[in-house]
Order: structure tokens, then C-alpha cells, then sequence
């Protein structure tokens, strides 16, 4: 594909091709047609000279002397020929290199001729302009006279062709300057776009810190420029992001892999009993059995991430799913003297299974934060074809600058919670996969010792 350059320049120069053939076309025309009021002027003026002098033919004398006079006023006008013809047919006076389209005679015009009336005609290579008109001589019942005056044009037309060829010099040239001045034009303006272009260039995944000045890109680039800036910062906040899931994912499988290895070197150290052995092996399963959990939730996230995670459409009762998993965490709300108060009821369509697993999580973690004594609030609440489900828990709210980061992977709040069993800090970043698999949203907001959960989700 051609360069932007390049098009531009072309462009320019068809722009000044169409607008200096269109200027030249007006002015030949103009040219041609001035030329011919010239001739036409020469001719009308010859015609009247010639008219007066038939007009004074009165005697035989008269027109004897007619042809000398005539003669005599023609004298320096070398392309102009004349003939006056009787409209019997006989001859007065004729240049001697008369030439006249044959048979114009009997067209000749009665009176004063006409612009209009001008022929032009072609005779062995030389172009002629002329007019035929009818005279009456001055005499009573004088003989009727035809004047035919003819101008050859060749000066006329040496005069176009220098002038056309002028023309078409200087079409060319304008066409040539024309694309020059584009192609320095349009390089000169696409400068903001190579500095662009270099910008990206110097952008990698240790330099991502680059950016574009917006108030040194022209208007038009604007909001290219503040795009390009922002899939910047977009990249520099993923990179981060994954740089620092690459490091919690290795933290977090480094620990039980330590776990085990030790396990397995203490136990391989010195005989042990069955009884030793069989214990053990029972730890090293819980660790076995928290590196599966892991990976099944990379494994679930990964496929939220890439669209293959598929949910089944079908109707489901909140009221009744969040029933059966207060039932279900009923024994570790007694343990640390918590209680749920719910509200409201709605029905959603949608994956069950997933649906349950998302607010299994929400719910541990309300119970999970709530100081002894406290109570855990659940609200159902129907708004237009949405279903909003709150979960608000009192207890050490979460600070400001961190409500953003508590959807990412492996983010916890309290880095020393790194190694704790109770989950590999995936819990909110699979709930918030399962809400917009099922086209909803989910927000946080903590303030004043109160931390809600908002999730809502198409009733359709």
C-alpha cells in the first residue's frame, strides 16, 4: 500500500491538474473567442468601407474607378481578401488571393451583417474567417451588389499554439510544484505521527513509563494522542498486575510445595512407625488437596478470562439458594456468635451452581470480618428488570485506596495472611468471573466500620 506521503502528494497534485486544466480551459476559450471579435471587427469594419464605396457608384465612371479605390484602401492588409460580385454574377472587384467557400453567395445575409453571420472555413491548410452580405447601390433601380470579405487567420492561430503550449508548460509545472509542496507538506504534518510511532517503538515490558505530551500534537491528533496515552497506562497497569500475580502465584505454590518436602524429608530421615507414616501422608494430602483447590480456580479464572466458561439458563430462587447456604455456615456463625438478617426475595435466570459459588464466597467473607456480636445484613431488592443482592457486614473496614485491588488475584488485605489456609486469595476475583458471565455487576464500598457488597444482576 502506498505511503500517506505519497497519496497526499498525489492528491495535491490531481487537485492543481483539475483546477489549472479547468482555469486553462476558460482561458483558451476566452482567448479563441477574443481573437475572433478581432477578426470580426477587421472584417466589419472592411465590409463598411467597401459598402460606402458600392453605395457611391452612380455612373460607369464610378465603377470604373471603383476597383482602384477599393484597391487602394486594402493597401497593408495582406490577409484580408475582397470580392464584390453582382448579384447577376458578374464580377466588380476580387482580391487576387480570393478564396471563399463556394456557392455562400446565394446565402449572403440582406443588410448589415452579423457577429452570428462570421463563417469560418478550412482551404488547403490555411483557416479563413469572412461574411457575405447584400448591398444596394446608391443609383435608383440600381444593380443589387454581393461583398464577401474573408480574413486569413494565420497569425491568429500561431498566436494559440504558442499560447497553448505556454499553457500546457505551465500546467505541468504547477501539477510538479504542486506535488512537491504536498509531499513536503504532508510530511512535515504527519511529524506528529512518527514521533508517535517512535514512542511505541521505545515501549517494552521494562518501559512502559513513556507517553505523549498532548499539548505538543495538533488537534486533529488529540484524541489519538489521549487514546494512545491510555492504552499505555493500560498496559503499564496490566504488566503490574501480572508481574505481581506471576510473584503471588509462586509464593503461593512455593509454600505447600516447602510443606511437603519437609514433611516428606522428616518422615524419610529416620524409621517411623505406621502410625507416623500414616500421618504424614494425611498432612501431605491437606496439601495436596489446597494445591488442587488452586489450580481448579486458575483453571476456572483462565477460562473466565477467555471466554470459554459456559453457564446454564435456568430459573433460580436467591431467596432459597442464599437460605441453603446460611443453613450451611450456620455452625461457624454460632462459633463466632455472628447472625445474618435477610430481606427481600428474587429469582434470576442463570447458572445455579456458579450462582451459589459466588455468594458462598461473599458470605464467608462477610462472616469471616464480622466482629463477634455482630450482624451480617443480606438485601434482596427488585429495581426494573435488575435484581440487587447487598451483603453489609460491620467489622475493620477496608481502606480506601485498596477497594480496587480486592478483585485481583492473590490480593489480600493483610499481607500476613499470605499463608493462610483458609484460601489463596482467588474467592473474589472467581465471584466477580461468575457475575459478568451472567452479564451483572459487583462493587465494594467500606466506610465508617461498614464494608456491602453489591451485586446485580439481569432478572431476563
Amino acid at each position: 500500500m502506498r505511503s500517506i506521503t505519497f497519496r497526499l502528494a498525489s492528491l495535491f497534485a490531481l487537485a492543481t491538474l483539475l483546477v489549472l486544466a479547468s482555469i486553462a480551459y476558460f482561458l483558451s476559450r476566452s482567448v479563441e473567442t477574443h481573437l475572433a471579435e478581432m477578426d470580426w471587427t477587421e472584417i466589419y469594419g472592411k465590409w463598411q468601407l467597401t459598402s460606402n464605396l458600392v453605395q457611391q457608384i452612380r455612373t460607369p465612371a464610378d465603377k470604373k474607378a471603383f476597383p482602384a479605390l477599393l484597391q487602394s484602401a486594402l493597401v497593408g492588409h495582406p490577409y484580408l481578401s475582397v470580392a464584390v460580385d453582382t448579384q447577376a454574377g458578374a464580377t466588380l472587384f476580387a482580391s487576387s488571393h480570393f478564396s471563399f467557400p463556394a456557392g455562400h453567395a446565394a446565402a449572403a445575409a440582406n443588410g448589415q451583417p452579423q457577429f452570428a453571420s462570421m463563417l469560418t472555413w478550412q482551404r488547403h491548410g490555411d483557416v479563413f474567417r469572412g461574411i457575405a452580405a447584400k448591398t444596394a447601390s446608391a443609383e435608383p433601380g440600381g444593380p443589387i451588389y454581393i461583398i464577401r470579405i474573408a480574413v486569413q487567420t494565420e497569425e491568429h492561430r500561431r498566436f494559440l499554439a504558442h499560447f497553448h503550449h505556454m499553457l500546457l508548460l505551465a500546467l505541468l509545472f504547477g501539477m510538479s510544484t504542486s506535488a512537491g509542496l504536498g509531499w513536503f507538506i504532508a510530511r512535515r504534518g504527519l511529524l506528529p505521527i512518527r514521533h508517535m510511532a517512535g514512542v511505541a517503538g521505545k515501549i517494552s515490558a521494562s518501559q512502559l513509563a513513556e507517553r505523549l505530551e498532548i499539548d505538543s500534537v495538533p488537534q486533529e491528533l488529540h484524541d489519538l494522542a489521549i487514546a494512545f496515552n491510555d492504552m499505555l497506562a493500560r498496559l503499564e497497569n496490566a504488566f503490574q498486575r501480572l508481574s505481581d500475580f506471576s510473584a503471588d502465584i509462586a509464593h503461593e505454590l512455593r509454600t505447600p510445595i516447602n510443606n511437603l518436602i519437609i514433611q516428606s524429608q522428616v518422615a524419610l530421615s529416620q524409621n517411623r512407625t505406621n502410625d507416623e507414616y500414616r500421618d504424614t501422608l494425611a498432612s501431605n494430602l491437606e496439601e495436596f488437596d489446597r494445591l488442587a483447590r488452586m489450580i481448579s480456580d486458575m483453571l476456572f479464572l483462565a477460562k473466565a478470562d477467555n471466554g470459554l466458561m459456559t453457564t446454564e439458563q435456568a430459573d433460580v430462587d436467591l431467596t432459597n439458594e442464599i437460605g441453603h447456604l446460611l443453613e450451611y455456615f450456620s455452625p461457624v456463625m454460632e462459633e463466632q456468635n455472628v447472625k445474618v438478617v435477610m430481606s427481600g426475595t428474587g429469582r434470576v435466570r442463570g447458572d445455579r451452581i456458579m450462582l451459589q459459588r459466588a455468594l458462598a464466597n461473599l458470605l464467608s467473607n462477610a462472616i469471616t470480618h464480622t466482629p463477634p456480636g455482630g450482624a451480617i445484613q443480606v438485601r434482596l431488592q427488585q429495581q426494573a428488570q435488575q435484581l440487587q443482592i447487598a451483603i453489609q457486614n460491620p467489622g475493620q473496614g477496608i481502606p480506601q485506596e485498596q477497594l480496587d485491588r480486592i478483585f485481583d488475584r492473590f490480593y489480600r488485605l493483610d499481607p500476613s495472611r499470605r499463608a493462610s489456609p483458609d484460601g489463596a486469595g482467588l474467592g473474589l476475583a472467581i465471584t466477580q468471573s461468575i457475575i459478568r458471565a451472567h452479564n451483572g455487576t459487583i462493587t465494594v464500598t467500606s466506610r465508617d466500620g461498614m464494608t456491602i457488597f453489591i451485586v446485580t444482576l439481569p432478572m431476563q
